[in-house]
Order: C-alpha cells, then structure tokens, then sequence
C-alpha cells in the first residue's frame, strides 16, 4: 500500500456533536464527544454574567446575546439562581454571579490554601483598625475576586461577602497590584488597562497614573479616596508570594469621614499585618517594600507561583 492510499483510508477526525444534532456552541471542546445544549448555554450565560461584572444582565439581553429562545434561557436562569450560582434582583429585572457559585468552584483558587493560615492576621487588622478588611485575588480577567474577610463589631459599617468581585480596573486593587512591579511589566500592564470613569476622583489619564503609582510606592500604601464609590476611602497593600509577585491584595475601607482622620494609624497597622502575612507565608518582597518579609525558616507555609502546593 503506498503512502497516498494510506492516507485515503485514513478515518476523518472525530467531530464534536451536540444531543439534538446541532453544532456546538462557541468554544466546545473536540473530540468526538456527545455535548448537552443546556449545558453549553449554561456555561455561556455564566461566562456572559462574568464579563459583565457587577453591571449584570437581563433576560432579555441574554437571551438576544447569546441566541438563546427566551423561555429556554428563563428556565436555565432560574435553575442557576435556585442553585444559588446566581442572583436575581426583581426590582432591576438583572442576573448577576452571586458567591455560592465561587464558593462551589474555590479549589481552583491560588488563595485557597493560604486563607486559613492569613485569616487571624486579618482579623486582628479588623479589630485593630475598627474598619472591615478584605482580601482579594487577582483573576485572569483582570478583575479581583473577595476571597476573605474580617468585619468589625460595628453593623453600620460597609461590609463586601466572599465572592464579590470587583471590576478589572478598580482602582484601589489596580493601583496595589501595579505599584511595586518591576518598570517593564508596569508598563504593558498600562498599555493593556482600559480606564473607567466610576466618580469624578477616578484616575483614567496613564500620565497621571503613572505618577500615582510612583507616589504609591514612595509612600508605602495605595489609597482610594472615592474613586471607586464616592464618600469612600480605601488603603491597601498587595501581599507577595514566595516568587516576589503580588498574588493578593489586602484592604481595610470605610467612610471617608471616619476613616481619613485615621489614616495613618490604620495604613502603619495595615503594613504590620501584611510583614506578619510575608513572614508567615515566606514570601519575597521588592528591595522598595516598606515591609520586608525575613528569610525562609523551616515550618513556614510558602506561597508558590500561581499554585497551591
């Protein structure tokens, strides 16, 4: 047999195939398998839900996005809300991810591992500082994802639950996840960064930022005064892993009014807690950090390089 028969009685690729005969959605995986429908619009309406942060969407805009029949897509919405995968605000009429759906998936989080060991610094911040704090990690999206958080005594106090998500861009995560990054990758991440006017104090001209960030760094702690929601006020610190690169992004916010008049007691407490996180997780900082992490002792949890260990 020469090789151009071998080649016409080569069997054709498999084909991936949905139930009903139809095409797959857009990125289905091949491989001669058979796919679900309900399934593949699942996955499209969450990863739709996902893209559009905290803006949400409609029944109807899902549903004309996605090509999906409205009854179809309505009955695929409320199945997800009754598994608590998303949230359905009737007086908006809008769908959003709501945290059950990251509390389901958290395995796949950098941060899982290292929540426990972070939580009683956290904590003792909160109490510390009277303000609540959060922990959020940075998601491929750009955006940055609650993942831990420790409120105060005080029910007045605004309070974010595990699983928010703030938009890529937010400015105070933004600005400590930059601040410290070597020149290089500062840049690019400048180029890549689509600014988003949220009040009138948001930063959206990169001239500016890029003065910003050098004042973050000088300073030792990147603030937000209402330039995500106004009246708000917002310090924050990365937290690095065992590569040097900031894997976290450690906060404490509250009320401008109370929160300004201690700003520096909170900022030096906020930079005390994240040395003990270092410490405690092994971490390497840059020569600039106002708090460097020691030397790696024998027992420490290490924070790796975008894995759980």
């Amino acid at each position: 047999m020469n090789d151009t028969e071998r080649k016409s009685r080569s069997p054709a690729p498999p084909q991936t195939t949905i139930a009903d005969g139809r095409s797959p959605s857009r990125g289905a995986a091949r491989g001669g398998i058979t796919l679900v429908p309900a399934v593949l619009k699942s996955v499209d309406i969450i990863r739709f839900l996902n893209e559009r942060g905290a803006r949400g969407a409609s029944l109807a805009e899902l549903a004309i996005q996605l090509a999906i029949t409205r009854s179809h897509c309505h009955n695929i919405l409320r199945t997800l809300v009754h598994c608590g995968w998303l949230h359905y605000d009737p007086s908006l009429r809008l769908y959003q991810l709501n945290s059950m759906l990251f509390a389901d998936v958290s395995s796949a989080l950098v941060s899982k591992q290292y929540i426990g060991a972070i939580q009683p610094f956290v904590q003792k911040l909160a109490d510390a500082a009277g303000f609540p704090c959060m922990v959020s990690e940075p998601l491929a999206d750009g955006s940055f994802m609650v993942v831990l958080t420790a409120n105060t005594a005080d029910p007045f106090v605004f309070n974010v639950p595990v699983g928010f998500r703030y938009p890529a861009g937010s400015p105070p995560h933004m600005k400590a996840a930059l601040a410290w990054l070597p020149r290089e990758a500062q840049e690019k991440a400048l180029e890549r960064w689509k600014p988003v006017r949220y009040t009138r104090a948001t930063i959206i001209d990169r001239g500016e930022m890029r003065r910003e960030l050098a004042a973050i760094r000088s300073r030792g702690y990147a603030r937000s005064d209402g330039e995500f929601t106004e009246g708000f006020t917002t310090i924050v610190m990365p937290i690095f892993n065992h590569a040097g690169e900031p894997f976290l992004i450690l906060q404490c916010a509250g009320v401008e009014q109370a929160l300004k008049p201690r700003e520096a007691r909170v900022a030096k407490a906020l930079g005390e807690c994240v040395a003990a996180i270092h410490h405690k997780l092994d971490s390497r900082t840059p020569p600039d950090f106002p708090t460097r992490a020691p030397r790696r002792r024998p027992g420490l949890v290490r924070a790796e390089v975008g894995r759980a260990q």
